[in-house]
């Protein structure tokens, strides 16, 4: 069987560079996530606005990190949330509830410590 994944592009190099990240720094959760957003697209993650919300409270501090969409369905309140994509509606409503939003590549510059982040299945 064919080994499948992503045919994007842009997809691809985020893949490589998540991983050269993790080998470079020696830390196994960007590996991880490299290997989450390698996935092919049938088997993608999308994650709604009320279940980044519930676990914000839950990792009080922490960045949340999602390898694939945040969906609008719920309030933005105060989160912090990498993804690998945002819907228009998710972006505006975690930027109006003074949250931060970033892309993977945009959390790798930041250079995080990887204890302050919670990868979210």
């Amino acid at each position: 069987m064919k080994k499948t994944g992503p045919t994007r592009e842009a997809t691809r190099k985020l893949v490589v560079q998540l991983e050269k990240y993790g080998k470079a720094n020696r830390q196994r959760i960007w590996i991880d996530l490299s290997k989450v957003v390698g996935r092919p697209r049938r088997s993608r993650i999308t994650v709604n606005l009320w279940k980044l919300g519930k676990l914000a409270v839950k990792f009080k501090g922490k960045t949340l990190v999602v390898a694939g969409k945040v969906t609008s369905v719920g309030k933005g309140e105060g989160i912090n949330v990498a993804a690998r994509e945002f819907s228009g509606r998710a972006l505006e409503k975690i930027k109006e509830a003074k949250g931060k939003a970033l892309t993977l590549s945009e959390l790798m510059e930041a250079k995080p410590k990887a204890a302050d982040l919670v990868i979210v299945k």
